[in-house]
């Protein structure tokens, strides 16, 4: 991924800093690396910078598999069976969680209601979030225990769906509402969050994975801190907090250790729903549901006050936009932040760590694509997406469907982008993304690709996993490609995937992984 030297044979990384000393010839680098160095050959085999999910939410992601998961389930009928056996194993008043459902797959696609977990778990509140967790499906004693009821008034960015008599059915849309649930859950021990974490962690590094922009908050913060200072972190972290923290940063200002295995990047902003939900902001109503408009989940001049906030605190500024709607208010706030910093004679240096990013950035009308290529604002990308949500995109946007997901648009037309996996939402498996993103299907199924005309080349989605993710964490001068002076981070893969056929891209596994020089998975 270095343009100047796209292909070496050899690489040497000082065991010390932990920094890529030489890339070049065999022999170039024999001689740099001197007479102590242990020499690996790996016979041929392919190495990469390793691989940077730009989007991720880890802590969430290992939970899962500590709650219930609905993701197999066709049926409302399905899941609360599942909140049923979970409800006999757990003490009567404790809370039965999980998540994952998903009511665009079953037969009765409507929402499900509070009527089916109360005959499962009247002794129980239940909590359960949708896929794409813009959702909490509870039952009645969890709208008891969060004080939600027919008086409850609806938050001004979520709603509480109600039933013809005005009492609430059990769900909750976007987190205005979701987190009058979410506030009176208890927190998960510290024990427990610590052994969900040491057990996802070899899985990302048995994935390739060596960087992730986590977006979670300040106690996900607090345990990659703790981890890191153990020397059990094997992965660098970069943490995009929830924009409610920027007082508070600004306050007490940025605490980044030198260790480049750990900072606070930047600040996270939802401007909408999501597509599955139908709570995306939309310029025009979705399909078969007149009216419906989906939800902006943050006025515009509230996101102004905190894009420019952050502008001014050098931060990079990510902004969920699924819908439409959501993608043309945040780009006006981002164009009047730019402005405000042109207006006041402020020369940004790129370097420092500001960028602006649309997350998702799914559905986008063509003049704001351009203005996002105008503004130089970054489209963080979840290629999963595009092939899991093909049959909703099509239902809910109708002829719009054509437009979206476009990433070969995007990338065509000098949009930086930078790719992800929107864990748990999807997979994290950088080669399974990959895949999506250059073939535009799931490898599992038999399908056709979907709107094939917006594939990326493979040498672009790598691009995107690498050097352009590092782009969007404003550590393009450090990681992203392998390139002297850089971090020593690198992806070992049995086969070259830039030749090997795109249908064997999947079965290319990872043999190692390297952080810093140091092995954290495989071996050489």
């Amino acid at each position: 991924m270095d343009a100047a030297q796209p292909i070496a044979q050899a690489i040497a990384i000082d065991s010390a800093s932990g920094r890529i000393e030489a890339v070049g010839t065999n022999d170039e680098v024999r001689r740099v690396g001197g007479r102590f160095s242990e020499v690996f050959d790996l016979q041929g085999k392919t190495v990469l910078p390793g691989f940077i999910d730009a989007h991720i939410h880890l802590v969430s992601t290992a939970f899962r598999a500590y709650h219930i998961d609905a993701t197999a389930c066709i049926s409302e009928d399905e899941v609360a069976e599942l909140v049923r056996q979970r409800a006999a194993q757990t003490p009567p008043g404790r809370w039965v969680q999980g998540g994952q459902w998903d009511r665009n797959l079953w037969a009765n696609s409507n929402f499900p209601t509070k009527a089916s977990l109360d005959a499962v778990a009247p002794d129980h509140p239940v909590a359960l979030w949708s896929k794409d967790g813009h959702l909490l499906w509870v039952n009645s004693l969890a709208l008891q225990r969060a004080g939600i009821t027919v008086e409850t008034p609806d938050p001004a960015t979520g709603a509480i769906l109600r039933n013809g008599s005005g009492e609430p059915t059990g769900i909750l849309q976007e987190a205005a509402a979701t987190s009058l649930v979410y506030d009176v859950i208890e927190e998960p021990d510290e024990a427990l969050r610590r052994a969900m974490l040491e057990r996802i962690l070899p899985q990302l590094q048995r994935s390739g994975i060596t960087t992730i922009h986590d977006i979670e908050g300040e106690d996900s913060l607090n345990l990659f801190r703790q981890f890191r200072d153990e020397g059990k972190l094997g992965l660098r972290v970069q943490m995009i907090l929830p924009r409610q923290l920027l007082p508070r940063l600004r306050e007490q200002g940025i605490q980044n250790d030198e260790d480049d295995l750990l900072r606070v990047g930047g600040i996270k902003i939802f401007a909408d729903g999501t597509l599955g939900s139908q709570t995306a902001a939309m310029l025009e109503s979705f399909e078969g549901n007149p009216g419906n408009y989906g939800i902006l989940t943050i006025p515009e001049a509230e996101m102004q006050d905190v894009v420019s906030d952050a502008t001014e605190m050098g931060l990079t500024i990510a902004v969920h936009a699924i819908g439409d709607r959501a993608a043309r208010v945040a780009l006006n706030t981002i164009e009047r932040a730019q402005q405000m910093l042109a207006e006041e004679g402020t020369v940004t240096n790129p370097a420092l760590g500001l960028r602006y990013r649309l997350e998702h950035v799914q559905l986008i009308a063509p003049e704001d694509l351009e203005r996002m290529r105008r503004l130089g604002v970054i489209a963080s990308i979840q290629p999963y997406h595009a092939v899991a949500d093909r049959d909703i995109a099509e239902r809910y946007w109708g002829k719009r469907h054509r437009r979206a997901y476009a990433y070969r648009t995007m990338h065509d037309m000098g949009i930086p982008l930078a790719l992800g996996s929107d864990a748990p939402v999807e997979t994290f498996d950088p080669l399974t993304i990959l895949y999506a993103a250059t073939a535009r299907r799931d490898p599992s199924k038999t399908r056709p690709s979907w709107l094939p005309d917006q594939a990326l080349i493979v040498r672009d989605a790598l691009w995107g996993y690498t050097m352009g993710a590092a782009y969007a964490g404003a550590e393009e001068q450090r990681k992203g490609s392998l390139s002297v002076g850089k971090l020593g981070d690198a992806v070992v893969l049995r086969e070259n995937v830039l030749n090997t056929p795109q249908e064997k891209m999947t079965e290319n596994g990872v043999q190692a992984t390297i952080v810093g020089g140091k092995i954290v998975y495989g071996e050489l």
